[in-house]
């Protein structure tokens, strides 16, 4: 792509993060894979400069030496000389997902990085799909920590599970009416935490 292709490299696009994978190595994948097709075009033809060079004098039989003004390439340019002419790439990233999260990563290149701040101040729907074991607890919170604990769960129903989804929702909702551009809401002093509204619910 060369120079000319860095200049269309402009705006936003959205890859796809398998779980397992952190999305700091999804962003320097896309970059390099980028680099990579910028470095790909053929590089210009090197330019020509005038040099002096010592030769013999054509038409003579004496052996006499003479400086002959001589075009010859300029290698300063060249890829082996000087390496990959673009090295970094600045890409910005709208959100971040947890390791073991999959989904959408928003990136942005060149002048679509000033609209990651308009797409965050929009406050754009996200739809996620949680997936839980009953029962079971880790250090971790994911499927891959340490247990720590087990449990029966005869108790939960989904009359029940649709009602502290209902609660976790609208406290959501909320917030989200409170929040102000570009400042993350207060708390409220009387907010119980997301673990003690499941108990509460899940217990009664």
């Amino acid at each position: 792509m060369g120079s000319s292709g860095l200049a269309r490299l402009q705006g936003l696009f959205a890859v796809y993060k398998p779980p397992g994978l952190k999305w700091l190595h999804v962003r320097e994948t896309v970059e390099l894979q980028l680099l990579k097709g910028l470095n790909a075009q053929q590089p210009s033809a090197p330019e020509q400069h005038v040099r002096f060079l010592l030769g013999p004098v054509e038409g003579s039989e004496e052996k006499k030496l003479t400086l002959t003004a001589t075009s010859v390439p300029s290698l300063t340019t060249h890829r082996l000389v000087r390496g990959p002419a673009f090295r970094n790439l600045k890409i910005g990233v709208g959100h971040r997902l947890d390791v073991q999260a999959s989904g959408v990563l928003v990136l942005a290149v060149g002048h679509g990085r000033s609209l990651l701040t308009d797409m965050y101040d929009a406050h754009l729907t996200k739809d996620y799909t949680v997936r839980g074991l009953l029962g079971k607890a880790t250090d971790n919170f994911c499927e891959d920590g340490q247990l720590i604990e087990k449990t029966t769960y005869d108790h939960v129903t989904r009359e029940r599970l649709d009602r502290i989804l209902a609660m976790i929702q609208g406290s959501h909702q909320k917030a989200l009416v409170m929040m102000r551009p570009s400042l993350e809401p207060p708390p409220s002093a009387g907010q119980r935490p997301v673990s003690f509204v499941w108990q509460m619910a899940l217990g009664e």
